[in-house]
């Protein structure tokens, strides 16, 4: 009779590849990065992965799955603490002002998944599921607080909400990415975003 696996076990293994599988995919790049190089950096065996991920494909996209859900949820909680939109745009602003995008583990990210984004879009399966992600968790999440705003009169009326998202979210990538380069100034660029923002939807 095989062990009895727990399933908190099981959760701690899926957590030690896929802290192993961004080390490896930040260090050679998604593309280069195979699934023996996930088992040199972890030590689990190839077949142990294979139980848990049917393909390296899989394995990002619980990587990007598991940091969208914590992010999302300690957004949403952190968001229903303040009581107007305006507020809450400012909020969000200042959450990736306070990222440290030198920090290791964050520009690896950063790499690891504007990297995957390019390799997507040339696999309409995967690009659906990162569409569709993006959508339920990023646009959705904005088009509330604009229609908040424009329902309390913070807003102008006449914004669209869902390409005001887009555009808020566009700003967040766009100087996201740049931030791969040493001397880019991610703050004090991300600081001038934030004022004009504001002062394009402020009623």
């Amino acid at each position: 009779m095989p062990p009895i696996v727990s399933d908190s076990y099981k959760e701690k293994k899926k957590r030690e590849i896929l802290s192993s599988a961004l080390v490896c995919f930040a260090k050679k790049g998604f593309q280069v990065a195979t699934i023996d190089d996930i088992v040199e950096h972890s030590g689990i065996s190839k077949g142990a992965i294979y139980n848990y991920f049917k393909s390296k494909d899989e394995i990002y996209l619980e990587l990007m799955a598991t940091d969208t859900e914590e992010s999302f949820e300690l957004l949403t909680k952190d968001l229903s603490t303040y009581k107007c939109a305006m507020e809450k745009i400012h909020y969000l602003f200042d959450v990736y002002l306070s990222f440290n995008v030198l920090e290791e583990e964050t520009h690896s990210k950063i790499i690891v998944h504007n990297e995957f984004k390019l390799y997507a879009a040339r696999n309409q399966e995967i690009m659906e599921k990162l569409t569709a992600r993006r959508h339920h968790y990023l646009i959705q999440l904005f088009v509330e607080i604009i229609k908040e705003g424009q329902e309390s009169g913070e807003f102008k009326h006449q914004l669209k909400p869902e390409t005001t998202a887009n555009l808020f979210w566009s700003m967040i990538d766009g100087v996201t990415i740049q931030s791969i380069y040493n001397d880019y100034p991610y703050k004090e660029v991300l600081n001038e975003m934030k004022q004009l923002f504001l002062e394009k939807v402020k009623a």
